[in-house]
């Protein structure tokens, strides 16, 4: 099963690596010269074979960096007007939709595909920071077949370098893509609560399937899997579908069931309030799937609600802004010691409850009252504790939540980093409540997805999904 799932993959993946050849019209024209230092420009240039015998883009091709995948998307990546400026400091483009971008002839040079610059296959930059130079400058600039920029810099000391740059790619690192992409990254948040819900089958034995589930763990954060195989591991077999489940202090995969001496408060009847699972690691679990193996019909309670901490933060900021400032300003530590287990932990991770980007976006929030110990100054206590008491009210209260009582053979799956679970008091005298559960990592998940995004959808990019990452 996981095989032929592989092998569609795989499939669908060199169909999008190798669409058909379009045909190739060159176009040649004039020269023009720019005050200043010798530049010249030259919009277009029919391809001219290099010391290898190929052309630039020919050879770009063959080295595997053109990626047809990605660079598809790309709003437009043709040219109609190409200019160096500021001496050979910045060179203008003007694409055909009408945008005009301008570069820095210091970020160009980074950016060249030269095989000295970049490693063939992977892209991965061999360009080194001591090669970095201020006075640096464009001295040429062609386009060849309306693919690639073809550049030569200057530097300082009057040596030169020459190589390529795919358009696609120049355009999608324009900073107004770039905008546009950030636009297109930020969370939705629904007022219908309704889980949405996808077959076992369906998940397991289809990539189509496989992608809208992932779907809605972005876009919602939420989604339930029905008509699971009460086995054992079915939790990290389905977890596998993404990528191989994340190992924490609990292990791979763990059961949640009441024990008599619990090491967690999750192995006890005990109620759970609102939050997120193992913030005390630098980064906390990413998804999280519970597998329902046996929920007995006389355990009384035990239902699993669920809520957007990532809605109410912005709520807060909007009705609060002096509380959200202050929950961004000062950290709090967040503990797991505990000695007497066979595996003993000792965790402290320092850090505020809500942590931005510069541009002043909220990016993630760390959020389990039981491991959250205060570590402000003393002018910091007060302010804390009343900002922390009002958000924790808020989130105690919210209306807008998700609530579920599973059944034998559902599997919740929840990114962790946004939705906060939290779970009812149940009584097991007559009957068991056995969960089984795993995580897996969150960038892992991301990085699925938008390959999912690229090769069966629209290209766009995945959905903020409360990392720590500036995007």
């Amino acid at each position: 099963m996981r095989i032929q799932t592989a092998l569609l993959t795989r499939g669908l993946l060199r169909q999008a690596m190798n669409p058909k050849p379009s045909p190739v019209t060159h176009v040649r024209l004039a020269r023009g010269i720019t005050s200043g230092v010798n530049t010249s420009v030259r919009q277009q240039r029919t391809a001219v074979p290099g010391a290898s015998g190929k052309s630039e883009l020919a050879a770009l091709k063959e080295r595997g960096l053109i990626n047809n995948i990605v660079m598809r998307h790309v709003k437009s990546s043709r040219v109609t007007s190409l200019e160096i400026i500021s001496d050979g400091k910045h060179v203008n483009i003007t694409w055909d939709d009408g945008h005009k971008s301008r570069f820095h002839a210091m970020w160009l040079r980074h950016g060249c595909h030269c095989p000295d610059c970049r490693l063939d296959h992977n892209g991965m930059g061999n360009y080194q920071p001591d090669d970095i130079d201020l006075g640096i400058r464009v001295t040429s600039a062609e386009i060849e077949d309306n693919e690639i920029l073809i550049l030569k810099w200057q530097y300082s000391d009057g040596h030169t370098h020459e190589g390529p740059i795919p358009l696609a790619w120049l355009r999608s690192y324009c900073p107004s893509s770039q905008q546009e992409r950030r636009k297109a990254r930020v969370m939705t948040f629904f007022k219908d609560k309704t889980i949405p819900e996808l077959e076992y089958e369906n998940v397991m034995n289809s990539d189509h399937g496989l992608y809208e589930w992932m779907c809605h763990l972005a876009e919602r954060g939420i989604c339930l899997i029905k008509n699971c195989p009460q086995i054992e591991g079915t939790v990290a077999k389905i977890a596998g579908r993404i990528a191989p489940v994340q190992h924490t202090v609990y292990g791979e995969v763990f059961d949640v069931v009441s024990q008599p001496q619990p090491i967690n408060a999750a192995y006890s009847p005990v109620s759970l309030s609102f939050h997120m699972d193992q913030c005390m690691y630098e980064n906390a679990p990413g998804l999280q799937l519970l597998h329902c193996l046996q929920f007995d019909p006389d355990v009384i309670g035990g239902e699993n609600t669920f809520a957007d901490i990532f809605e109410l933060a912005h709520q807060l900021r909007k009705e609060r802004p002096d509380y959200f400032d202050t929950l961004v300003r000062i950290p709090v530590f967040i503990t797991q010691i505990h000695y007497s287990r066979d595996y003993p932990i000792h965790m402290i991770n320092e850090r505020p409850l809500f942590s931005l980007n510069n541009r002043g976006e909220l990016m993630s929030i760390n959020w389990h009252p039981m491991l959250i110990e205060v570590s402000a100054n003393e002018e910091d206590v007060e302010p804390f504790f009343e900002a922390y008491k009002h958000f924790y009210h808020m989130v105690k209260n919210f209306q807008s939540l998700y609530s579920r009582r599973l059944q034998s053979g559902d599997l919740i799956s929840f990114n962790n980093r946004r939705v906060l679970h939290g779970r009812a008091a149940f009584s097991n005298q007559k009957g068991l409540r056995w969960f089984q559960g795993t995580y897996v990592e969150l960038s892992e998940f991301q990085s699925r997805l938008q390959v999912f995004h690229n090769i069966l959808g629209d290209g766009r990019p995945v959905t903020r999904l409360g990392m720590n990452n500036w995007q």
